[in-house]
């Protein structure tokens, strides 16, 4: 006979016999009643086989609704839990949770595990649907470890662009390990959900928070960091054309690009040189056309390394009608499209 002085002394064992009736109520197989315990989320369904379904299709029947009432339950969950943390202090937190009620379980539902038993000679059948709730931790555990490293991998190697002087690519880099992070909110509401400790959760959310501001911060570093010594010359028939060095630095500061007027502060050392030349006049009815040459020589050096990149020589032809001098000023605006595109393509590599 147990007293009420065992129960106290053995609440483990009171809570196994209330399990195994609780499991027996329900007509459960006493060898699942481990699943009842707190570690699992489970469904129970049971039937008789009436209608005299083949025993593999009945089975079948009673997992797939085992499986359905537990994906119910579990999304329960998740409107409970969604529900409890809108009112939450953290003002991250209350975002993350209460943005979160719309999760879809189809993730969770790969980590259920069933089982089935039938017994021809009274037809009935039972089903049991599950999910071990350490095992799911230990799933989103490796899920955001794997995100984490994959995450200081990117800042690495992003690192190491900047120290050999390929800004630009440390900024692709960088931007595709911020979308690593979007992965992190819902991992962490699973954590949550299967049980693990909210200590445990804030040091996953402060470790990932850190990192997030790192990369921002570089990020932001980054914006203007790829810095510019230009060296323009244009000659517009013996008369200095300064709009060519204007409209060039116009577009370069588009990209994010910042000028010094010392080549060793400089990431990056262009130097053009251009001239316009006459070509031809041409007659059609009572007007002209008048056509120019824009000559243009390019090199593009990178600092870091003393290296030269690029070297060409570029012309263009222009046109108009109102004389030489606006037909080198048109041909300048194209050539100016031209050697944009040379440096974008070049220092981005």
């Amino acid at each position: 006979m147990i007293t009420l002085y065992d129960m106290k002394r053995f609440p483990f064992f009171l809570m196994t016999i209330f399990t195994f009736l609780s499991c027996y109520a329900q007509e459960c197989p006493s060898e699942w009643v481990k699943y009842t315990y707190g570690g699992y989320f489970y469904d129970i369904q049971s039937d008789n086989n009436n209608r005299r379904h083949a025993e593999v299709d009945f089975k079948n029947n009673l997992v797939n609704s085992a499986r359905a009432s537990l994906a119910k339950q579990i999304k329960m969950s998740v409107k409970d839990m969604a529900q409890m943390n809108k009112t939450a202090i953290d003002g991250r937190t209350s975002i993350t949770y209460s943005s979160n009620t719309s999760f879809s379980t189809d993730l969770n539902m790969k980590l259920v595990e069933t089982k089935s038993m039938y017994s021809p000679s009274t037809g009935e059948g039972y089903a049991i649907a599950y999910i071990d709730k350490d095992a799911a931790k230990n799933y989103y555990t490796n899920e955001l470890t794997v995100v984490r490293n994959k995450i200081t991998n990117s800042i690495e190697l992003a690192d190491s662009y900047i120290e050999g002087g390929f800004k630009k690519k440390a900024e692709l880099e960088l931007n595709k390990s911020l979308k690593l992070f979007d992965s992190v909110d819902e991992s962490l509401f699973w954590l949550n959900i299967f049980g693990a400790g909210q200590s445990e959760i804030n040091d996953w959310q402060l470790n990932f928070n850190q990192a997030e501001q790192n990369v921002k911060r570089q990020l932001a570093d980054l914006k203007h960091a790829t810095v510019i010594y230009l060296s323009c010359n244009a000659d517009l028939f013996g008369k200095t054309y300064p709009t060519l060095q204007n409209e060039l630095k116009g577009k370069l500061a588009a990209k994010g690009c910042s000028f010094t007027d010392y080549p060793q502060n400089a990431d990056w050392v262009i130097t053009v040189n251009c001239s316009a030349r006459e070509h031809s006049n041409v007659k059609a009815g009572n007007s002209n056309a008048f056509f120019t040459y824009i000559d243009a020589a390019i090199s593009i050096d990178k600092t870091i390394s003393s290296q030269r990149i690029y070297e060409d020589e570029v012309s263009v032809k222009g046109s108009h009608t109102f004389g030489y001098q606006e037909a080198a000023k048109a041909g300048y605006k194209d050539i100016t499209k031209e050697l944009s595109k040379i440096i974008n393509i070049t220092i981005d590599q």
